[in-house]
Protein backbone atom coordinates (compact mmCIF):
# COMPACT_ATOMS: atom_id res chain seq x y z
CA UNK A 1 0.00 0.00 0.00
CA UNK A 2 1.28 3.67 -0.65
CA UNK A 3 2.04 5.57 2.14
CA UNK A 4 -0.15 8.13 3.07
CA UNK A 5 0.14 11.46 4.91
CA UNK A 6 -3.46 11.34 5.20
CA UNK A 7 -5.68 8.99 6.44
CA UNK A 8 -6.25 7.78 10.02
CA UNK A 9 -9.96 5.54 11.47
CA UNK A 10 -12.34 5.86 13.85
CA UNK A 11 -15.74 4.56 14.10
CA UNK A 12 -18.57 6.69 13.30
CA UNK A 13 -20.13 6.25 17.14
CA UNK A 14 -16.69 6.65 18.86
CA UNK A 15 -17.02 9.97 20.53
CA UNK A 16 -13.26 10.67 20.98
CA UNK A 17 -12.62 12.58 24.07
CA UNK A 18 -9.82 15.31 24.50
CA UNK A 19 -6.52 14.27 25.29
CA UNK A 20 -6.27 13.06 28.86
CA UNK A 21 -5.02 15.99 30.99
CA UNK A 22 -4.35 14.31 34.81
CA UNK A 23 -2.08 11.51 35.83
CA UNK A 24 -5.60 10.15 37.66
CA UNK A 25 -7.17 9.72 34.52
CA UNK A 26 -4.20 8.46 32.69
CA UNK A 27 -3.64 5.64 35.48
CA UNK A 28 -7.79 4.97 35.69
CA UNK A 29 -6.86 3.85 31.86
CA UNK A 30 -4.20 1.76 32.31
CA UNK A 31 -5.59 0.16 35.02
CA UNK A 32 -8.62 -0.44 32.71
CA UNK A 33 -6.23 -2.04 30.10
CA UNK A 34 -4.73 -4.25 32.72
CA UNK A 35 -8.04 -6.39 33.03
CA UNK A 36 -8.89 -7.22 29.24
CA UNK A 37 -9.73 -10.28 28.75
CA UNK A 38 -8.18 -13.22 26.82
CA UNK A 39 -9.95 -13.41 23.06
CA UNK A 40 -12.75 -15.25 23.11
CA UNK A 41 -14.27 -17.00 19.76
CA UNK A 42 -16.27 -14.25 18.60
CA UNK A 43 -13.72 -11.82 19.11
CA UNK A 44 -11.38 -14.53 16.91
CA UNK A 45 -13.65 -13.92 14.16
CA UNK A 46 -14.02 -10.47 14.27
CA UNK A 47 -10.26 -10.34 14.60
CA UNK A 48 -10.21 -12.34 11.35
CA UNK A 49 -12.55 -10.78 9.43
CA UNK A 50 -10.99 -7.33 10.37
CA UNK A 51 -7.48 -8.93 9.61
CA UNK A 52 -8.59 -10.04 6.04
CA UNK A 53 -9.67 -6.89 5.33
CA UNK A 54 -6.73 -5.11 6.08
CA UNK A 55 -4.42 -7.47 4.38
CA UNK A 56 -7.20 -7.14 0.87
CA UNK A 57 -7.17 -3.34 1.30
CA UNK A 58 -3.09 -3.26 1.71
CA UNK A 59 -2.64 -5.60 -1.49
CA UNK A 60 -4.90 -3.95 -3.56
CA UNK A 61 -3.13 -0.43 -2.83
CA UNK A 62 0.70 -1.39 -2.00
CA UNK A 63 1.02 -1.79 -5.96
CA UNK A 64 -2.02 0.75 -7.10
CA UNK A 65 -2.88 0.39 -10.80
CA UNK A 66 -2.24 3.17 -13.30
CA UNK A 67 -5.05 4.91 -14.46
CA UNK A 68 -6.24 7.00 -16.89
CA UNK A 69 -7.70 9.89 -14.61
CA UNK A 70 -11.35 9.66 -17.01
CA UNK A 71 -13.57 11.35 -14.94
CA UNK A 72 -15.01 7.70 -14.73
CA UNK A 73 -11.74 6.39 -12.84
CA UNK A 74 -12.33 9.12 -10.33
CA UNK A 75 -16.41 8.11 -9.89
CA UNK A 76 -15.17 4.44 -9.31
CA UNK A 77 -13.04 5.36 -7.20
CA UNK A 78 -15.67 6.98 -4.95
CA UNK A 79 -17.72 4.29 -5.47
CA UNK A 80 -14.65 1.51 -4.01
CA UNK A 81 -14.01 3.37 -1.18
CA UNK A 82 -17.55 3.62 0.01
CA UNK A 83 -17.77 -0.31 -0.85
CA UNK A 84 -14.65 -0.39 1.37
CA UNK A 85 -16.40 1.59 4.53
CA UNK A 86 -19.29 -0.81 4.27
CA UNK A 87 -17.05 -3.45 4.59
CA UNK A 88 -15.17 -2.34 7.48
CA UNK A 89 -18.20 -0.99 9.19
CA UNK A 90 -19.90 -4.68 9.37
CA UNK A 91 -16.79 -6.13 11.46
CA UNK A 92 -18.50 -6.26 15.50
CA UNK A 93 -15.75 -4.03 16.70
CA UNK A 94 -17.29 -4.79 20.28
CA UNK A 95 -15.35 -8.44 19.70
CA UNK A 96 -12.02 -7.08 19.01
CA UNK A 97 -9.32 -5.87 21.30
CA UNK A 98 -7.87 -2.49 22.00
CA UNK A 99 -5.02 -2.89 19.85
CA UNK A 100 -7.20 -4.49 16.67
CA UNK A 101 -9.91 -1.69 17.36
CA UNK A 102 -7.01 0.81 17.23
CA UNK A 103 -6.31 -0.61 13.59
CA UNK A 104 -10.09 -0.61 12.93
CA UNK A 105 -10.35 3.06 13.46
CA UNK A 106 -7.57 3.89 11.91
CA UNK A 107 -8.47 2.28 9.39
CA UNK A 108 -12.08 3.96 9.59
CA UNK A 109 -10.63 7.39 9.32
CA UNK A 110 -7.94 6.58 6.48
CA UNK A 111 -11.15 6.07 3.99
CA UNK A 112 -13.59 8.32 5.31
CA UNK A 113 -10.20 10.83 4.37
CA UNK A 114 -10.48 9.41 1.11
CA UNK A 115 -14.37 9.97 0.82
CA UNK A 116 -14.44 13.61 2.06
CA UNK A 117 -11.73 14.18 -0.77
CA UNK A 118 -13.40 12.31 -3.62
CA UNK A 119 -17.16 13.26 -2.85
CA UNK A 120 -16.60 16.52 -1.49
CA UNK A 121 -13.50 18.75 -2.16
CA UNK A 122 -12.96 17.09 -5.78
CA UNK A 123 -9.33 18.53 -7.10
CA UNK A 124 -9.41 17.15 -10.18
CA UNK A 125 -11.99 19.42 -11.13
CA UNK A 126 -9.84 22.60 -10.65
CA UNK A 127 -6.33 21.55 -9.88
CA UNK A 128 -4.17 21.02 -13.39
CA UNK A 129 -1.76 19.39 -11.56
CA UNK A 130 -3.58 16.45 -10.71
CA UNK A 131 -3.00 15.16 -14.31
CA UNK A 132 0.64 15.41 -14.51
CA UNK A 133 2.12 12.41 -12.46
CA UNK A 134 5.54 12.97 -12.81
CA UNK A 135 7.09 12.48 -9.29
CA UNK A 136 5.75 9.05 -9.80
CA UNK A 137 8.00 8.83 -13.29
CA UNK A 138 11.25 10.10 -11.47
CA UNK A 139 10.96 8.17 -8.58
CA UNK A 140 10.36 4.88 -10.63
CA UNK A 141 13.16 5.94 -12.47
CA UNK A 142 15.38 6.86 -9.16
CA UNK A 143 14.52 3.83 -6.91
CA UNK A 144 16.70 1.14 -6.37
CA UNK A 145 16.02 -2.38 -8.23
CA UNK A 146 16.69 -4.69 -11.75
CA UNK A 147 16.87 -2.36 -14.97
CA UNK A 148 14.56 -4.29 -17.16
CA UNK A 149 11.68 -3.85 -13.76
CA UNK A 150 12.31 -0.26 -14.06
CA UNK A 151 12.29 0.35 -17.93
CA UNK A 152 8.54 -1.60 -17.78
CA UNK A 153 7.69 0.45 -14.83
CA UNK A 154 8.64 3.97 -16.47
CA UNK A 155 7.16 3.36 -20.00
CA UNK A 156 3.74 2.03 -18.80
CA UNK A 157 3.50 5.48 -16.87
CA UNK A 158 5.09 7.68 -19.94
CA UNK A 159 2.57 5.65 -21.84
CA UNK A 160 -0.11 7.12 -20.24
CA UNK A 161 1.00 10.78 -19.62
CA UNK A 162 -1.03 11.57 -22.98
CA UNK A 163 -4.02 10.02 -21.90
CA UNK A 164 -3.82 11.36 -18.54
CA UNK A 165 -3.20 15.13 -19.80
CA UNK A 166 -5.99 14.76 -22.69
CA UNK A 167 -8.56 14.12 -19.33
CA UNK A 168 -7.60 17.25 -17.51
CA UNK A 169 -8.28 19.01 -20.78
CA UNK A 170 -11.49 17.21 -20.30
CA UNK A 171 -12.16 17.28 -16.44
CA UNK A 172 -11.01 20.80 -15.39
CA UNK A 173 -14.21 22.47 -15.13
CA UNK A 174 -13.00 25.89 -13.22
CA UNK A 175 -10.32 28.30 -13.65
CA UNK A 176 -8.39 28.85 -10.48
CA UNK A 177 -5.53 31.37 -11.55
CA UNK A 178 -2.58 30.04 -9.17
CA UNK A 179 -3.57 26.67 -9.70
CA UNK A 180 -2.70 27.82 -13.48
CA UNK A 181 0.01 29.60 -12.61
CA UNK A 182 1.92 26.80 -11.11
CA UNK A 183 0.80 23.99 -13.20
CA UNK A 184 2.56 25.75 -16.30
CA UNK A 185 5.44 26.14 -13.98
CA UNK A 186 4.93 22.78 -13.34
CA UNK A 187 4.52 21.19 -17.01
CA UNK A 188 7.05 23.29 -18.09
CA UNK A 189 10.05 21.17 -15.54
CA UNK A 190 8.07 18.37 -16.93
CA UNK A 191 8.94 19.00 -20.57
CA UNK A 192 12.32 19.39 -19.47
CA UNK A 193 12.58 16.12 -17.28
CA UNK A 194 11.03 13.91 -20.43
CA UNK A 195 13.81 16.08 -22.62
CA UNK A 196 16.63 15.06 -20.33
CA UNK A 197 15.99 12.52 -17.77
CA UNK A 198 14.40 10.19 -19.28
CA UNK A 199 16.38 9.56 -22.53
CA UNK A 200 19.44 9.35 -19.92
CA UNK A 201 17.98 6.70 -18.27
CA UNK A 202 16.53 5.30 -21.47
CA UNK A 203 20.43 4.97 -22.65
CA UNK A 204 20.88 2.51 -19.75
CA UNK A 205 18.00 0.40 -20.77
CA UNK A 206 19.68 -2.79 -23.60
CA UNK A 207 17.72 -4.12 -26.17
CA UNK A 208 14.46 -2.90 -27.45
CA UNK A 209 13.17 -1.20 -24.16
CA UNK A 210 15.34 1.85 -25.10
CA UNK A 211 13.47 3.14 -28.51
CA UNK A 212 10.35 2.51 -26.82
CA UNK A 213 11.37 4.31 -23.82
CA UNK A 214 12.40 7.48 -25.89
CA UNK A 215 9.40 7.34 -28.05
CA UNK A 216 6.96 6.92 -25.28
CA UNK A 217 9.11 9.88 -23.97
CA UNK A 218 9.02 12.13 -27.17
CA UNK A 219 4.94 11.32 -27.07
CA UNK A 220 4.69 12.65 -23.39
CA UNK A 221 6.75 15.73 -24.34
CA UNK A 222 4.20 16.55 -27.23
CA UNK A 223 1.27 16.13 -24.57
CA UNK A 224 2.76 18.34 -22.12
CA UNK A 225 3.53 21.18 -24.76
CA UNK A 226 -0.37 21.11 -25.40
CA UNK A 227 -1.13 21.14 -22.27
CA UNK A 228 0.82 24.41 -21.49
CA UNK A 229 -0.94 25.90 -24.21
CA UNK A 230 -4.08 24.55 -23.02
CA UNK A 231 -3.52 26.28 -19.66
CA UNK A 232 -2.10 29.41 -20.88
CA UNK A 233 -5.17 29.99 -23.76
CA UNK A 234 -7.96 27.72 -23.12
CA UNK A 235 -8.50 27.16 -19.25
CA UNK A 236 -8.76 30.67 -18.36
CA UNK A 237 -12.13 30.80 -20.30
CA UNK A 238 -13.49 28.38 -18.20
CA UNK A 239 -15.62 29.58 -15.13
CA UNK A 240 -13.70 30.82 -12.13
CA UNK A 241 -13.18 28.71 -9.12
CA UNK A 242 -11.77 29.18 -5.71
CA UNK A 243 -8.90 26.68 -4.14
CA UNK A 244 -10.56 26.89 -0.62
CA UNK A 245 -12.84 23.45 0.27
CA UNK A 246 -15.50 25.47 2.54
CA UNK A 247 -15.87 24.90 6.06
CA UNK A 248 -18.49 22.08 5.60
CA UNK A 249 -16.02 19.57 4.17
CA UNK A 250 -13.27 20.72 6.33
CA UNK A 251 -15.20 20.01 9.62
CA UNK A 252 -15.87 16.76 7.99
CA UNK A 253 -11.38 15.96 7.96
CA UNK A 254 -10.87 17.80 11.45
CA UNK A 255 -13.69 15.10 12.75
CA UNK A 256 -13.37 12.05 10.99
CA UNK A 257 -10.11 12.04 9.54
CA UNK A 258 -8.09 13.73 11.94
CA UNK A 259 -10.44 12.83 14.79
CA UNK A 260 -10.23 16.15 16.73
CA UNK A 261 -13.01 17.43 18.05
CA UNK A 262 -12.09 21.29 16.77
CA UNK A 263 -13.94 22.79 14.13
CA UNK A 264 -13.23 25.89 12.06
CA UNK A 265 -14.22 28.61 14.68
CA UNK A 266 -12.63 26.75 17.54
CA UNK A 267 -9.58 25.90 15.57
CA UNK A 268 -8.78 29.55 14.25
CA UNK A 269 -9.33 30.76 18.05
CA UNK A 270 -6.41 28.09 19.58
CA UNK A 271 -4.58 28.97 16.49
CA UNK A 272 -4.03 33.09 17.12
CA UNK A 273 -4.09 32.53 21.08
CA UNK A 274 -1.06 30.04 20.48
CA UNK A 275 0.47 31.99 18.24
CA UNK A 276 0.37 35.34 20.26
CA UNK A 277 1.89 33.10 23.35
CA UNK A 278 4.70 32.00 21.01
CA UNK A 279 5.60 36.16 20.19
CA UNK A 280 5.77 36.79 23.32
CA UNK A 281 8.30 33.80 23.99
CA UNK A 282 9.86 35.44 21.30
CA UNK A 283 10.53 38.55 22.80
CA UNK A 284 11.60 37.36 26.00
CA UNK A 285 14.33 35.47 24.08
CA UNK A 286 15.19 38.46 22.45
CA UNK A 287 15.73 40.85 25.43
CA UNK A 288 18.30 38.36 26.42
CA UNK A 289 20.09 38.37 23.68
CA UNK A 290 20.36 42.32 23.14
CA UNK A 291 17.16 44.38 24.88
CA UNK A 292 17.71 47.46 22.54
CA UNK A 293 16.50 45.31 19.43
CA UNK A 294 13.16 44.04 18.78
CA UNK A 295 13.10 39.78 17.80
CA UNK A 296 12.75 40.74 14.01
CA UNK A 297 15.58 42.95 14.27
CA UNK A 298 17.68 39.64 15.37
CA UNK A 299 15.89 37.66 13.16
CA UNK A 300 17.17 39.40 10.24
CA UNK A 301 20.60 39.61 11.39
CA UNK A 302 20.12 35.79 12.09
CA UNK A 303 18.87 35.21 8.36
CA UNK A 304 22.27 36.71 6.97
CA UNK A 305 24.70 34.43 8.34
CA UNK A 306 24.53 31.67 5.72
CA UNK A 307 26.90 29.39 4.35
CA UNK A 308 28.37 29.29 1.21
CA UNK A 309 26.17 29.16 -1.32
CA UNK A 310 27.69 26.62 -3.14
CA UNK A 311 28.51 24.35 -0.19
CA UNK A 312 24.85 24.16 0.72
CA UNK A 313 24.33 20.65 0.40
CA UNK A 314 27.54 19.95 2.64
CA UNK A 315 26.58 21.91 4.98
CA UNK A 316 23.41 21.12 5.30
CA UNK A 317 24.62 16.90 5.46
CA UNK A 318 26.96 18.14 8.07
CA UNK A 319 24.10 19.34 10.66
CA UNK A 320 22.33 16.49 9.78
CA UNK A 321 25.31 14.13 10.87
CA UNK A 322 26.09 16.35 14.11
CA UNK A 323 21.82 16.15 14.62
CA UNK A 324 22.59 12.09 14.81
CA UNK A 325 25.40 12.25 16.70
CA UNK A 326 23.28 14.49 19.54
CA UNK A 327 20.75 11.88 19.29
CA UNK A 328 22.97 8.77 20.04
CA UNK A 329 25.09 10.31 22.54
CA UNK A 330 22.29 11.41 24.52
CA UNK A 331 20.63 8.36 24.55
CA UNK A 332 17.13 10.50 22.94
CA UNK A 333 15.69 7.70 20.84
CA UNK A 334 17.08 3.81 20.45
CA UNK A 335 17.98 3.90 16.53
CA UNK A 336 18.45 -0.26 16.17
CA UNK A 337 19.01 -0.56 12.00
CA UNK A 338 21.84 0.25 9.66
CA UNK A 339 20.39 3.77 8.05
CA UNK A 340 21.95 7.05 6.70
CA UNK A 341 19.93 10.01 5.84
CA UNK A 342 21.55 11.91 3.34
CA UNK A 343 21.20 15.29 1.26
CA UNK A 344 20.54 15.91 -2.17
CA UNK A 345 19.37 18.44 -4.89
CA UNK A 346 15.44 18.60 -5.09
CA UNK A 347 14.04 17.52 -8.91
CA UNK A 348 14.01 20.99 -11.06
CA UNK A 349 10.06 20.48 -11.83
CA UNK A 350 9.36 19.95 -8.22
CA UNK A 351 11.26 23.50 -6.71
CA UNK A 352 8.04 25.73 -7.30
CA UNK A 353 6.04 23.57 -4.69
CA UNK A 354 7.81 25.06 -1.29
CA UNK A 355 10.55 27.42 -1.02
CA UNK A 356 12.93 24.85 0.37
CA UNK A 357 12.50 21.32 0.15
CA UNK A 358 11.13 17.91 0.81
CA UNK A 359 12.30 14.88 2.51
CA UNK A 360 12.13 11.56 1.09
CA UNK A 361 12.29 8.35 3.69
CA UNK A 362 13.41 5.29 3.43
CA UNK A 363 11.99 2.64 1.40
CA UNK A 364 13.91 -0.19 1.34
CA UNK A 365 17.80 -1.26 1.87
CA UNK A 366 20.03 -0.71 -0.41
CA UNK A 367 22.83 -3.04 -1.89
CA UNK A 368 25.03 -2.75 0.94
CA UNK A 369 21.22 -3.15 3.30
CA UNK A 370 21.38 0.37 4.62
CA UNK A 371 18.14 2.02 4.75
CA UNK A 372 18.77 5.24 3.36
CA UNK A 373 16.50 8.25 3.22
CA UNK A 374 17.03 12.07 1.24
CA UNK A 375 16.10 15.09 2.15
CA UNK A 376 15.93 17.16 -0.77
CA UNK A 377 16.52 20.92 -1.01
CA UNK A 378 16.32 23.40 -3.71
CA UNK A 379 19.85 24.52 -4.46
CA UNK A 380 21.52 27.53 -5.05
CA UNK A 381 21.72 28.63 -8.71
CA UNK A 382 24.09 30.58 -10.62
CA UNK A 383 21.87 31.44 -13.17
CA UNK A 384 19.68 33.40 -11.10
CA UNK A 385 19.53 37.27 -11.20
CA UNK A 386 20.61 38.55 -7.58
CA UNK A 387 17.47 39.47 -6.09
CA UNK A 388 16.84 35.96 -6.11
CA UNK A 389 20.38 35.07 -5.30
CA UNK A 390 20.05 37.47 -2.28
CA UNK A 391 16.44 35.91 -1.00
CA UNK A 392 17.36 32.44 -1.72
CA UNK A 393 20.26 32.97 0.90
CA UNK A 394 18.36 34.58 3.76
CA UNK A 395 15.94 31.19 4.02
CA UNK A 396 19.08 28.77 3.72
CA UNK A 397 20.92 30.40 7.06
CA UNK A 398 22.42 28.80 9.52
CA UNK A 399 19.89 28.70 11.84
CA UNK A 400 17.00 27.32 9.75
CA UNK A 401 19.81 24.81 8.51
CA UNK A 402 20.46 23.65 12.50
CA UNK A 403 16.81 23.89 13.36
CA UNK A 404 15.44 21.78 10.04
CA UNK A 405 17.89 19.21 10.47
CA UNK A 406 16.58 17.24 12.92
CA UNK A 407 13.34 18.02 12.01
CA UNK A 408 13.59 16.01 9.05
CA UNK A 409 16.54 13.64 10.01
CA UNK A 410 17.07 12.74 13.69
CA UNK A 411 15.47 11.93 15.24
CA UNK A 412 12.84 13.53 13.15
CA UNK A 413 11.12 12.02 9.35
CA UNK A 414 14.19 9.59 8.79
CA UNK A 415 13.84 8.11 12.69
CA UNK A 416 10.08 7.62 12.70
CA UNK A 417 9.73 6.56 9.18
CA UNK A 418 12.36 3.87 10.08
CA UNK A 419 10.51 2.60 13.19
CA UNK A 420 6.92 2.94 10.96
CA UNK A 421 8.63 0.71 8.06
CA UNK A 422 8.99 -1.79 10.81
CA UNK A 423 5.79 -1.50 12.51
CA UNK A 424 4.32 -5.47 12.84
CA UNK A 425 0.84 -3.88 11.74
CA UNK A 426 -0.04 -3.62 7.90
CA UNK A 427 -2.25 -0.76 8.13
CA UNK A 428 0.12 0.91 10.54
CA UNK A 429 3.25 0.02 8.36
CA UNK A 430 2.35 1.39 5.62
CA UNK A 431 -0.31 4.48 6.48
CA UNK A 432 -0.02 7.66 8.27
CA UNK A 433 -0.93 11.10 9.10
CA UNK A 434 0.43 14.71 9.16
CA UNK A 435 -0.71 15.18 12.73
CA UNK A 436 1.35 12.83 14.12
CA UNK A 437 4.43 12.53 11.20
CA UNK A 438 4.83 16.71 10.90
CA UNK A 439 4.00 17.03 14.73
CA UNK A 440 6.85 15.14 15.57
CA UNK A 441 9.32 16.40 13.20
CA UNK A 442 8.27 19.59 14.87
CA UNK A 443 8.92 18.22 18.31
CA UNK A 444 11.96 17.23 17.79
CA UNK A 445 12.92 20.76 17.10
CA UNK A 446 11.81 21.55 20.43
CA UNK A 447 13.41 18.50 21.60
CA UNK A 448 16.77 19.54 20.49
CA UNK A 449 16.46 22.99 22.00
CA UNK A 450 15.52 21.03 25.33
CA UNK A 451 18.61 19.07 25.15
CA UNK A 452 21.30 21.84 24.24
CA UNK A 453 21.71 21.01 20.79
CA UNK A 454 21.52 24.23 20.02
CA UNK A 455 24.16 26.27 20.12
CA UNK A 456 22.84 29.93 21.57
CA UNK A 457 20.03 31.92 22.31
CA UNK A 458 20.24 33.49 19.07
CA UNK A 459 19.58 29.81 17.45
CA UNK A 460 16.92 29.59 19.81
CA UNK A 461 15.28 32.69 19.00
CA UNK A 462 15.14 31.10 15.32
CA UNK A 463 13.90 27.86 16.02
CA UNK A 464 11.24 30.12 17.79
CA UNK A 465 10.23 31.88 14.61
CA UNK A 466 9.80 28.63 12.76
CA UNK A 467 7.61 27.61 15.55
CA UNK A 468 5.71 30.81 15.14
CA UNK A 469 5.62 29.94 11.26
CA UNK A 470 4.09 26.70 11.67
CA UNK A 471 1.34 28.64 14.49
CA UNK A 472 0.57 30.63 11.49
CA UNK A 473 -0.20 27.29 9.20
CA UNK A 474 -2.31 26.58 11.27
CA UNK A 475 -4.51 30.14 11.49
CA UNK A 476 -4.26 30.80 7.11
CA UNK A 477 -5.02 26.80 6.74
CA UNK A 478 -8.23 27.06 8.26
CA UNK A 479 -8.79 30.99 7.25
CA UNK A 480 -8.29 30.42 3.71
CA UNK A 481 -10.59 27.49 3.18
CA UNK A 482 -13.07 28.43 5.71
CA UNK A 483 -13.68 31.84 4.09
CA UNK A 484 -12.13 33.77 7.15
CA UNK A 485 -9.25 35.13 5.85
CA UNK A 486 -7.88 35.86 1.65
CA UNK A 487 -5.03 34.76 0.03
CA UNK A 488 -3.30 38.35 0.05
CA UNK A 489 -4.10 38.08 3.89
CA UNK A 490 -2.27 34.50 4.39
CA UNK A 491 0.54 36.17 2.48
CA UNK A 492 0.72 39.31 4.54
CA UNK A 493 0.67 37.36 7.87
CA UNK A 494 3.58 35.44 7.16
CA UNK A 495 5.39 37.95 5.50
CA UNK A 496 4.68 41.14 8.00
CA UNK A 497 4.33 39.15 11.04
CA UNK A 498 6.47 35.86 10.84
CA UNK A 499 9.22 37.50 8.30
CA UNK A 500 8.81 35.58 5.58
CA UNK A 501 9.66 37.17 2.15
CA UNK A 502 6.87 37.47 -0.11
CA UNK A 503 7.57 35.18 -3.13
CA UNK A 504 8.40 32.22 0.10
CA UNK A 505 5.26 33.11 1.53
CA UNK A 506 3.34 32.36 -1.95
CA UNK A 507 4.74 29.17 -2.35
CA UNK A 508 3.62 28.31 1.72
CA UNK A 509 0.22 29.59 0.99
CA UNK A 510 0.06 27.40 -2.32
CA UNK A 511 0.63 24.64 -0.62
CA UNK A 512 -2.07 24.80 1.90
CA UNK A 513 -4.33 25.62 -1.09
CA UNK A 514 -3.02 22.00 -3.06
CA UNK A 515 -2.72 20.00 0.47
CA UNK A 516 -6.17 21.21 2.34
CA UNK A 517 -5.74 20.33 6.54
CA UNK A 518 -2.15 19.14 6.26
CA UNK A 519 -0.22 21.87 7.38
CA UNK A 520 -1.81 21.90 10.81
CA UNK A 521 -0.70 18.89 11.69
CA UNK A 522 2.71 20.41 12.77
CA UNK A 523 1.84 22.64 15.35
CA UNK A 524 -1.30 20.64 16.46
CA UNK A 525 0.63 17.97 16.93
CA UNK A 526 3.55 18.93 18.37
CA UNK A 527 1.46 19.98 21.07
CA UNK A 528 -0.32 16.43 21.72
CA UNK A 529 2.98 14.87 21.88
CA UNK A 530 4.20 17.35 24.48
CA UNK A 531 0.82 16.45 26.64
CA UNK A 532 1.13 12.52 25.96
CA UNK A 533 4.90 13.05 27.15
CA UNK A 534 3.83 15.20 30.28
CA UNK A 535 1.35 12.68 31.24
CA UNK A 536 3.05 9.38 30.78
CA UNK A 537 6.27 11.01 33.06
CA UNK A 538 3.65 11.56 35.68
CA UNK A 539 2.53 8.23 35.28
CA UNK A 540 6.18 6.53 34.83
CA UNK A 541 7.38 8.66 37.68
CA UNK A 542 11.22 7.58 38.39
CA UNK A 543 10.69 5.16 35.79
CA UNK A 544 10.35 8.07 33.19
CA UNK A 545 13.28 8.28 30.54
CA UNK A 546 13.09 9.91 27.28
CA UNK A 547 14.49 7.12 25.44
CA UNK A 548 11.76 5.28 26.30
CA UNK A 549 8.98 6.98 25.87
CA UNK A 550 10.47 7.76 22.14
CA UNK A 551 10.99 4.14 21.37
CA UNK A 552 7.12 3.51 23.28
CA UNK A 553 5.70 6.07 21.14
CA UNK A 554 7.45 5.46 17.55
CA UNK A 555 6.42 1.85 17.96
CA UNK A 556 2.58 2.48 18.20
CA UNK A 557 2.76 3.67 14.61
CA UNK A 558 1.42 7.03 12.92
CA UNK A 559 -1.73 7.94 13.35
CA UNK A 560 -3.62 11.00 15.22
CA UNK A 561 -2.65 11.80 18.81
CA UNK A 562 -5.97 10.14 20.30
CA UNK A 563 -5.33 6.73 18.60
CA UNK A 564 -1.92 7.54 19.18
CA UNK A 565 -2.29 7.64 23.08
CA UNK A 566 -4.38 4.54 23.25
CA UNK A 567 -1.66 2.70 21.92
CA UNK A 568 0.83 4.14 23.73
CA UNK A 569 -1.27 2.75 26.80
CA UNK A 570 -1.63 -0.51 25.56
CA UNK A 571 2.05 -0.89 24.98
CA UNK A 572 2.65 -0.36 28.71
CA UNK A 573 0.39 -3.18 29.31
CA UNK A 574 2.19 -5.57 27.15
Amino acid sequence: MKHRTTGVATQPSYAFPRPLRSTAVLAAAFAALCCLSLPSAAQSTAATQLQAFIDSYVAENEHPKLTSLSAQSFTEELAKTQADLKRLRAIDTTKLTLDEQIDWEFGHSILRGDEIEQQLTQPWKKDPRVYMRFNDIARAIGQPGEISAKADDVLSRLKLVPEQIENGRKNLEQYVPRFQELSVFMATGAVSMLDRDVPAFARTVPGPKQPQLLQAAAAAKRSMEGYIRFLETDLPKRPAGDFAIGAAAYNAILKDQYLLSYDVDSLFEFAKQEFDKTVAEMEAVARKIDPGKTWQQLCEEIKNDYPDPHKMIEVHQEWVDKAKQHILSKGLVPIPWKERANVVPRAEYLRKYSYYGNFSRARKPDAQGVLVAEWMINPFEDQWDEKTKNEYLVEHDYGVIIVTAPHETYAGHHVQGLYQMHNPSKLRRTNGISIFSEGWGLYNEQLMRETGFFPNDRIVLRALQLRLWRNARVIWDVGIHSGKMSYEEAISLLSDRVGFLRWAAQLEVDGSAASPVYRIGYFLGMSEILRLRADYQKLMGDKFTLSDFHEKLLKVGNMPPALMRKGLLASITE
